[in-house]
């Protein structure tokens, strides 16, 4: 986003968080007419939202790789953001990315057995 205008309406919409006037910031929507299978309206809803997150996960991804930051924001006014974009899609998150200021260590990996839970 290019408009400092837009960009400050997006913190706005955003709950203000700072965060949102990173460099680069990637809106994803759903976009269920996109799902090319003929299942039921509420499972093609489904796939859009995985679509959308699966999208934002892999862009986070690359941009750890290329030693970029990112911040994932999930708690946003949905409309006001549409409003901002100019869009009828309805978004599923809000990725900002920038240079991190500063480099911090992983955080210690959690224990298999507290992630993966076996129910048979």
């Amino acid at each position: 986003m290019k408009s400092p205008e837009k960009k400050k309406l997006l913190v706005e919409a955003c709950n203000k968080q700072p965060y949102v006037d990173a460099p680069v910031v990637l809106i994803f929507c759903k976009n269920p007419s996109r799902v090319k299978f003929d299942f039921p309206d509420y499972v093609l809803k489904k796939f859009a939202i995985q679509d959308a997150t699966l999208a934002a996960g892999y862009s986070q991804l690359a941009a750890q790789a290329l030693g970029l930051s990112s911040i994932w924001i999930g708690m946003f006014d949905e409309q006001m953001v549409m409003d901002i974009i100019e869009t009828d899609l309805v978004p599923s998150s809000v990725l900002c990315i920038g240079y991190p200021k500063q480099t911090k260590f992983p955080k210690p990996r959690r224990n298999l057995k507290d992630l993966v839970h076996v129910i048979w």
